[in-house]
């Protein structure tokens, strides 16, 4: 009876846990509502790591709150979650996300922005 329920169990938590491709089409879908930051030249790189962008700047151009605002609600919309935007200087290829220096975070959810240190 015990190797019944440890299957049944082992079975359910498998069904609940979220696996690599939910990441993947997460990320992919966050990639992809962020691609016009290529165009920006002041960006020198762009990663995705799940809900979070990195945006490593080299400069900043005159609409840089716009930029960072127009990522987070691009992304939020196109994957349906909250979103963070971290803007890093471009020479901060291996950061990671929340640790400090950091230029500054915009946060987007459902459509609106609803939280940013980005006030240059």
């Amino acid at each position: 009876m015990s190797r019944f329920a440890f299957i049944t169990l082992f079975f359910v938590l498998s069904l609940n846990l979220p696996t690599s491709s939910h990441a993947t089409a997460l990320e992919k879908k966050l990639t992809e509502s962020i691609d016009f930051l290529k165009k920006t030249p002041a960006i020198k790189w762009v990663k995705v790591k799940n809900n979070s962008v990195i945006i490593g700047w080299k400069g900043f151009p005159d609409k840089f709150n716009l930029i960072n605002t127009e990522a987070a609600l691009k992304g939020a919309q196109a994957t349906g979650r909250t979103v963070n935007v971290w803007s890093v200087r471009h020479t901060q290829k291996n950061w990671i996300t929340g640790t400090p220096p950091y230029l500054c975070k915009t946060t987007a959810r459902n459509g609106t922005v609803k939280d940013t240190s980005c006030n240059f």
